[in-house]
């Protein structure tokens, strides 16, 4: 059985002996469109003492963490100017003896059940490309468990660092490729410019939402206008998947009727006719509104509420 659950899909699968829960992780270019910092660095040391923090916005019951130092090597965003940074982690649970059979009895050992994702145990000499989170105490970063950190040693890892940089790129002077005389750019800068506007803190609490400058804002919404919408539009195959585009760009700005926006009525699938391209119309409508109601609308940016 598969169902969605906000960004994750989440797969049950009946298995034997017992049922096992998949859960997938975000692409690493949407770990990087939503992360606070994005760094290639290396673990250099293990602090001794732990440090008591909370797990996530609310959390009443505080956890220990132990905290690991990582020399920066590549700062890729919000780590300018900077050597280390410190990031926290819950170390794994210590199996329970009253969990395991006794040798050479029936069955096979219970595993303790894990109360969801948990991010990995760093450890000294480990070099990763990070995306991380500020945790509210201030003290130390968090690696979110839907965006792990990407191991480097073979080539996908290397392909994937390459597709961070571009997006990373992108983010960092979005201007230039809102301003690109392609469109196939300008639609492709739109659509990671409004993921990351749209995008919820990855450690979670309270957001509010505030308009984005008037400028890029037009720009925005014209290079998704001209951007293709076709039903034949899929994310980009293998290593390098995640890329957003502009249906996905669309619904993440959340229009409503106060925007003045009417979702379209859509025919019904005739038999023996070509397949409806529900993407095409919502495009129509969408340049019908831009043209009219929306005109004057500025995109708004999710940020944590202070």
């Amino acid at each position: 059985m598969r169902w969605t659950v906000g960004a994750a899909a989440i797969v049950l699968a009946v298995c034997t002996p017992a049922p096992a829960l998949v859960i997938a992780m975000k692409p690493p270019v949407q770990r990087a469109i939503s992360a606070d910092v994005v760094i290639v660095g290396k673990v250099t040391a293990i602090e001794k003492d732990t440090v008591d923090a909370a797990r996530f916005p609310g959390d009443t019951q505080k956890t220990a963490h132990k905290v690991a130092v990582v020399k920066i090597e590549t700062p890729l965003v919000g780590a300018e100017n900077i050597t280390h940074i410190k990031i926290g982690f819950i170390p794994p649970a210590k199996p329970n003896p009253a969990n395991e059979l006794p040798p050479g009895g029936p069955g096979r050992p219970i595993r303790p059940i894990r109360p969801g994702l948990q991010a990995p145990e760093l450890k000294e000499g480990q070099e990763m490309l990070f995306f991380l989170s500020k945790h509210p105490n201030g003290e130390f970063y968090i690696m979110p468990n839907m965006s792990p950190p990407v191991e480097l040693k073979d080539e996908a890892g290397k392909k994937e660092l390459e597709a961070v940089k571009k997006i990373v790129a992108v983010i960092a002077d979005p201007m230039k490729g809102l301003k690109s005389d392609k469109p196939e750019v300008r639609a492709e800068t739109a659509a990671i410019m409004v993921m990351k506007y749209r995008a919820y803190p990855d450690f979670g609490g309270e957001v509010e939402q505030v308009a984005i400058p008037a400028e890029e804002s037009k720009l925005i919404l014209k290079a998704l206008a001209e951007a293709n919408w076709s039903n034949e539009m899929a994310p980009r195959p293998g290593p390098i998947g995640g890329f957003p585009n502009a249906v996905q760009a669309f619904y993440s700005l959340g229009l409503t009727e106060q925007d003045g926006w009417k979702q379209p009525v859509f025919p019904r699938p005739q038999p023996g006719q070509p397949p409806v391209d529900f993407n095409r119309l919502v495009k129509e409508a969408f340049v019908k509104w831009l043209d009219g109601p929306g005109k004057d609308y500025q995109i708004k940016r999710i940020v944590p509420k202070k």
